[in-house]
């Protein structure tokens, strides 16, 4: 019986005259350097991109809102949703009324017209704080919560109402005029006149990217601080956020989105039915 030999191991030596050659020190640097310029380059591309996307996402979800803006006036005989007004009725998603300042809030009597989604109202980078809602241990909280940063304020003066600042009663309108609107028909600059906008609010110590109502640059006279600084307060700027390069995601009466600038924000044209220049502001009418 013959013994079975091992296998024999080839190698395959070095061709003789060939030099195996690695990378260098200064050659790995220049090949890392040469990385680093790419991605320093391709970063502010994708920057953009998300950037872009984000503001294509909130004129998305503000169309929906101006949709669902619309649907309620049809069912409420031309009635215009109401910016911030008491007394009204409004239930969570199990039918269960929610009472106030929840039920002065648009966030949820809008709600029934958005498919019971809040998902529209809270966009992009907000919608973590709407996820922080969910999770709260008490769903009373989370809904009180949910009310107060949608993306997109309201223009509550001037379109539906507002009971904090002035509300459309027959003796307001007797001394300054059909000031707000409150049936779509009322309307004379459909193009104009804007709904809701990109808003900001204080929450926990810190600013989000969201606000149930937004205020006008004048009343009964300026109270917008002159220019946009990131650094102050929501209420600097009456709650909007031109968070878009200075640009602020506007829905209009007709349903069409548009970008103001912040020339075009403070434009008083673009919240108050009735005026007829930039700085327009509230006045008593003769006799008063």
């Amino acid at each position: 019986m013959r013994p079975v030999l091992p296998s024999p191991v080839w190698t395959s030596p070095a061709l003789p005259g060939r030099r195996i050659r690695a990378f260098t020190l200064i050659e790995l640097l220049v090949v890392i350097g040469i990385i680093a310029l790419l991605a320093a380059m391709l970063l502010p591309a994708l920057g953009k991109a998300r950037y872009r996307a984000s503001q294509v996402n909130e004129m998305s979800g503000a169309r929906q809102l101006l949709i669902a803006w619309s649907l309620y006036a049809e069912d409420h005989s031309d009635s215009v949703l109401p910016g911030y007004r008491y007394g009204l009725s409004a239930t969570d998603f199990q039918g269960r009324p929610v009472n106030h300042p929840i039920n002065a809030r648009y966030p949820w009597r809008i709600a029934p017209y958005l498919g019971k989604s809040f998902d529209v109202m809270y966009l992009n980078e907000n919608r973590r704080t709407l996820d922080a809602f969910r999770r709260m241990a008490d769903p009373d909280l989370g809904i009180y919560a949910a009310s107060v940063f949608p993306s997109q304020g309201i223009n509550s003066v001037f379109v539906g109402g507002d009971d904090l600042e002035l509300p459309p009663t027959e003796r307001a309108f007797d001394r300054f005029g059909r000031f707000c609107v409150l049936k779509t028909a009322e309307v004379s600059r459909p193009t104009e006149l804007l709904v809701f906008t990109s808003a900001r609010g204080p929450f926990e110590g810190r600013i989000v990217p969201g606000y149930y109502v937004v205020k006008p640059p004048y009343l009964n006279a300026r109270r917008w601080a002159v220019e946009w600084n990131p650094e102050d307060g929501p209420e600097a700027w009456g709650n909007v956020h031109p968070r878009y390069n200075l640009r602020s995601v506007t829905g209009m009466v007709d349903g069409h989105v548009e970008n103001l600038d912040r020339r075009n924000l403070q434009d008083m044209r673009h919240w108050a039915n009735p005026a007829d220049r930039p700085d327009w502001t509230l006045r008593a009418l003769p006799g008063f």
